[in-house]
């Protein structure tokens, strides 16, 4: 199990605590198999609440993470129902769980928004991430007094940390990460290279922004939505085609870049073993970036296949981490300094006299 770190009450109406779970604690094996969909997210909310011991609760669930942030008066309760929760969705998820309570929560939230706790840190997906998770939560009246200004401080944290610092500078998305390991195994080779992006999110957009800037490439954007996949595709000089037909030219391309919500492999070992034997011999650079993960992991077995999934982008990141860490520690210092202003703040209101229902 994690280590915890517990603190006191932050008011006098109730109390935060967070159970989560990250790229830091546990591999995307572990991480896919807690991802909950949009779709998902309504019941989930309803389920936890409905156990009657959480005032509040926001899920943040993304690639890299799946965090629960519960308003409640009795903090040991709400911790163990959160955990159970965990446990039952993925019974190897058990000695990866973290806890943090009242103002050690704060300073993880903020940290998160403002894109510190990242496998790409500084990047500006997660923000928005968790201003979706919130709008969810609010909107189906599951948060109360305490999440509410706790996730509106926590959006300021997180637009405070990128104006005041430059620690957005360089690689600062998963999708950018993604290209630059594939210019790094590429960068040898002087041909043309096809390149095929399966998805059209906002990861995607941010590998198709990269991918322009390398000369030579052949961009073609499969995606289930062809509306999105034309206007993405449109946007950045690509072609468009369906994901029927995307898979089809997998046979064609130089590299695979996956990245969709897709809750199975759309890209089997059978598929690519089949593919593999028309290639002559040419190798295939394959980087499943979703989470689940959209690339049987048993493709790696395929001779010419070099498989890399999200957590490989590590590598890659933490050579432009020693160039940023300047920015990265006054990140770090102003985080710091916001909790400790929004804590101050909270404990000195009273509670209320009748509690306050849920979304106000």
């Amino acid at each position: 199990m994690a280590s915890e770190s517990v603190s006191g009450p932050l008011s006098a109406w109730s109390d935060l605590v967070l159970v989560g779970l990250s790229h830091r604690e546990a591999k995307v094996e572990v991480r896919e198999r807690l991802s909950i969909s949009p779709e998902q997210l309504p019941s989930v909310l309803q389920q936890l609440r409905q156990a009657g011991s959480l005032a509040g609760l926001v899920i943040v669930s993304t690639c890299n993470r799946l965090e629960c942030y519960a308003s409640a008066k009795d903090a040991n309760v709400a911790e163990s129902l959160l955990r159970a929760f965990f446990i039952q969705r993925c019974p190897e998820s058990a000695g990866h769980i973290f806890s943090r309570r009242g103002r050690v929560a704060v300073q993880h939230l903020f940290r998160v928004s403002s894109g510190l706790d990242s496998i790409v840190v500084g990047e500006h997906q997660i923000l928005g991430q968790t201003k979706t998770a919130y709008q969810q939560a609010h909107q189906a009246r599951h948060t109360d007094k305490l999440l509410n200004k706790l996730f509106q401080a926590a959006f300021a944290a997180g637009k405070n940390v990128r104006s005041q610092t430059g620690i957005a500078q360089g690689i600062c998305s998963c999708g950018g990460a993604a290209v630059a390991m594939a210019e790094k195994i590429l960068s040898s080779d002087t041909t043309q290279h096809r390149i095929l992006l399966v998805g059209a999110g906002k990861m995607a957009e941010t590998a198709a922004q990269h991918l322009l800037e390398r000369k030579g490439t052949r961009l073609t954007i499969a995606n289930r939505d062809s509306g999105r996949g034309q206007i993405l595709a449109a946007q950045y000089g690509a072609q468009a085609v369906s994901l029927e037909e995307g898979m089809a030219a997998i046979g064609e391309m130089d590299v695979i870049i996956a990245s969709t919500s897709c809750p199975h492999y759309l890209v089997t070992k059978e598929r690519l073993a089949g593919l593999v034997k028309t290639r002559q011999g040419r190798p295939l650079l394959v980087i499943d970036l979703g989470v689940p993960r959209n690339v049987d992991p048993e493709a790696a077995q395929i001779p010419g296949v070099h498989l890399y999934n999200i957590d490989h982008l590590e590598a890659v990141i933490a050579e432009t981490l020693a160039k940023r860490k300047g920015e990265i520690q006054a990140a770090e210092a102003i985080t710091e300094t916001l909790t400790g202003e929004f804590c101050e703040i909270l404990s000195r209101e009273p509670a209320p006299r009748v509690a306050a229902p849920c979304g106000v």
